[in-house]
């Protein structure tokens, strides 16, 4: 029974702590909703920078393909 009752606990506070961890910034929902990805270096070849992740510490980067 102790177990039962330890298990229900560390449960709740499982769910209690998840919702800390999807909450994104604006600018990396605004960057994964145009297809781009993050990125910790600067966009390389073909790829364009289109804004930031991340309150701005990484680069959003989007593949364009050269014409």
């Amino acid at each position: 029974m102790r177990i039962l009752f330890f298990l229900v606990a560390v449960l709740f506070f499982l769910f209690q702590a998840a919702p800390a961890y999807s909450q994104e910034d604006a600018d990396t929902l605004a960057c994964r909703q145009s297809h781009g990805s993050c990125s910790f270096v600067a966009c390389r070849a073909p790829s364009v920078d289109i804004g930031t992740c991340r309150g701005g510490k990484l680069k959003c980067c989007k593949w364009a393909p050269s014409s």
